[in-house]
């Protein structure tokens, strides 16, 4: 379909719902061992990254799903030196990490090199250098593998930016409670876990739920949190879940303070104000988060699919 020369893109939400983009340029379209990865030029969002079909982030707003990832779990932790992330194959979610002033080594970990290349070639104003940065360590592997390979309590902070296990994908593993309990063994004794954990709409609130309830068996604190997203169109959810600060323990007072003194460079979003505003979920929500029902577990995985069914996987 043309309008104004503009060539659309269909996101699917679900078989009876969809949400068009329209964009006057195709920059790239691959097809990678891992994933199809697609960049073009909106007039409205800029610059968009469609991976395998879904929009992962537009240049005009990405930075309110990076700074909501995170700065909530930096700045929990009393002093972040060492810093692993899962994914976050555009860079984005890198460059805010590294703008807290006590980091010192930060490992991103993504099994797909041609992404990352993609990246630096077309997605500059996400990245904005991080892969360069002399604190980084880039490494193309799976990330289990790699996260397993750290000593015992030695990361401050570990960050999961990855793709939602729907449907038994190829991120599950990354999500059950055995691997959770492998992050925990990594993290020292004030270490912070956070989680991108999907979209938080009333048909599929069983996968954040369900990551939630995993997280729950492992670690003390598990907190939910939440923020619109206009590209995404609908609120996408996060989960952070600590070894010792609990994120809503702060006073704005105190969380002003953290911000000024340990973060440098610009945040355009975070703030004190939005800190209480992502955290404080309408009641629907937390009702039906708070369900009982399965955790993500490797000895007896459950299928989650998009339309929020929960099936025993065969």
């Amino acid at each position: 379909m043309r309008v104004k020369n503009w060539l659309w893109f269909s996101d699917f939400f679900s078989s009876s719902e969809v949400h068009l983009h329209g964009f006057t340029e195709h920059l790239l379209e691959k097809t990678t061992r891992f994933q199809d990865i697609d960049i073009v030029d909106t007039p409205f969002f800029g610059r968009m990254l469609i991976i395998d079909g879904d929009v992962q982030s537009s240049e005009k707003d990405e930075f309110i799903y990076h700074e909501a990832m995170v700065h909530p779990a930096m700045l929990l932790h009393p002093h972040p030196r060492r810093v692993l992330i899962m994914g976050g194959g555009e860079g984005a979610t890198a460059r805010e990490v590294l703008k807290h002033k006590t980091v010192e080594e930060l490992y991103m970990v993504d099994i797909d090199e041609d992404m990352i290349a993609a990246a630096r070639e077309f997605l500059i104003s996400w990245h904005q250098g991080a892969f360069d940065d002399p604190r980084m360590h880039l490494i193309f592997d799976d990330a289990r593998k790699v996260v397993e390979n750290f000593e015992n309590g030695s990361l401050n902070v570990v960050i999961s930016d990855l793709t939602e296990p729907f449907e038994m994908g190829p991120s599950f593993p990354l999500f059950t409670k055995q691997f959770a309990q492998v992050v925990y063994d990594k993290l020292d004794d004030q270490g912070v876990y956070v989680v991108q954990s999907s979209i938080l709409r009333p048909l599929i609130y069983t996968m954040h739920a369900a990551i939630r309830r995993t997280l729950q068996a492992v670690f003390p604190v598990v907190r939910s949190y939440a923020v619109y997203v206009e590209s995404f169109d609908t609120p996408w959810s996060f989960i952070i879940a600590s070894k010792g600060k609990d994120p809503m323990d702060w006073t704005s007072e105190e969380l002003h303070g953290a911000i000024r003194e340990r973060i440098s460079g610009e945040l355009k979003m975070y703030d004190a104000e939005s800190h209480w505003h992502m955290f404080y979920l309408p009641k629907n929500i937390r009702e039906a988060i708070d369900e009982p029902g399965p955790i993500l577990d490797e000895e007896h995985p459950i299928y989650l699919t998009r339309k929020g069914d929960i099936l025993p996987y065969k």
